[in-house]
């Protein structure tokens, strides 16, 4: 990377027609255009993709996004590849500004409070975007489906098959029927601040806010679809090295959490939900997904749907080997046991839940029916 965070060697980058792109994007926009920001020769680059600038003659910036895994499309494919740059790529509009800043202690509580009324307002607007693909039964059971065939084949690192037909069974538990033919919806999947949650979701020009980083952007149940955005969701961390939470190497002994939970992000967290009852009001569709995020099991329901795709949150919520336990067990008041006694919220991280749910007990709800 150079200094402005652009690859300076970029495996298949050059099996890019660039002259091919520039000529396709004039041809879209009916209007000559030309490489800036010296992004021909040095895109930029994130962790999904890379990045090159064109700029219109009327002044307008597009951003156009190569994916990163150029070593996955064969050569074959590539020199038969049906459109002129011979790679897939997204345009989108150019966002200048300032990448957003996000710790405990900046920005203050009135600028603070304008970014999270902008997510908010944001985050329903994408809930908008619909359509009819599955049921929330079928899209939860096909999730943890390939984590019991997965572990069947001996596939999935830092997870036995009990503990997915553990998962399984409580679908039963956090799924709510009267939504299940509820429509999907479109939730970006990735809305985080820089420093303190090491993520692109916002940036900022002048008072307004842009959405960027759209790559992790999908429709699903909006049942599933009533979370924080992730610089207000509770967190957890581990003692361990990382590598050893997610894979189990180097150690078999228990896992050791600690809470991110904080003054200040319970009161992010009740400032964004004020917002989200505020602008879903006379919109069922919207007061439903009101009511499933101050759902009194929020944050439960929260960790047990990211368990099902994310090995760090399983292993939080997993059994430790030799340990029996229950769920929802919890552990005397001021000890902090070094083990997990179950699946799904042994004694660590049911701790841990109890404190986030009193923290946010203001928020409890009952959802009452179907959306319409």
């Amino acid at each position: 990377m150079d200094t402005y965070g652009r690859k300076r060697v970029l495996d298949g980058y050059d099996n890019i027609n660039l002259d091919g792109l520039q000529e396709e994007m004039c041809h879209l926009l009916g209007l000559q255009c030309q490489f800036i920001m010296d992004t021909r020769e040095r895109p930029f680059g994130g962790s999904e993709c890379v990045i090159v600038v064109l700029e219109d003659e009327e002044g307008s910036k597009w951003a156009i996004r190569f994916p990163l895994q150029f070593r996955a499309f064969r050569d074959h494919v590539v020199a038969t590849f049906d459109n002129p740059a011979r790679f897939p790529f997204i345009v989108s509009e150019w966002a200048e500004g300032t990448q957003l800043q996000w710790t405990e202690s900046y920005p203050a509580v009135p600028q603070r409070n304008k970014v999270i009324r902008s997510v908010a307002r944001i985050v329903l607007d994408l809930l908008q975007i619909q359509n009819k693909e599955y049921t929330a039964t079928a899209y939860i059971t096909t999730l943890i489906n390939r984590k019991i065939k997965r572990a069947q084949d001996n596939k999935l690192p830092a997870a036995t098959l009990g503990e997915c037909l553990d998962q399984q069974s409580l679908i039963a538990e956090y799924l709510v029927p009267d939504l299940d033919q509820a429509p999907c919806v479109l939730v970006h999947g990735d809305l985080m601040a820089e420093k303190r949650y090491r993520g692109s979701g916002l940036q900022c020009q002048g008072p307004h806010y842009r959405i960027i980083d759209l790559g992790f952007a999908e429709t699903i149940p909006l049942q599933f679809s009533a979370c924080f955005p992730n610089f207000l969701t509770h967190d957890f961390q581990s003692l361990q090295d990382p590598v050893e939470v997610e894979y189990r190497s180097s150690t078999n002994g228990p896992l050791v959490w600690q809470s991110k939970n904080t003054a200040m992000i319970q009161r992010d967290r009740a400032f964004y939900l004020q917002c989200v009852e505020e602008f879903s009001r006379r919109d069922p569709m919207l007061e439903t997904y009101y009511q499933l995020l101050a759902a009194n099991n929020e944050t439960r329901r929260h960790w047990w749907l990211e368990a099902a795709t994310k090995l760090k949150v399983h292993r939080a919520m997993a059994a430790s080997p030799g340990v029996a336990g229950s769920i929802g067990s919890s552990s005397p008041p001021g000890q902090y046991p070094p083990v997990l006694t179950s699946w799904a919220f042994g004694a660590d991280f049911d701790r841990i839940l109890q404190q986030q749910e009193r923290s946010d007990r203001s928020r409890q709800v009952t959802v009452t029916g179907p959306a319409r």
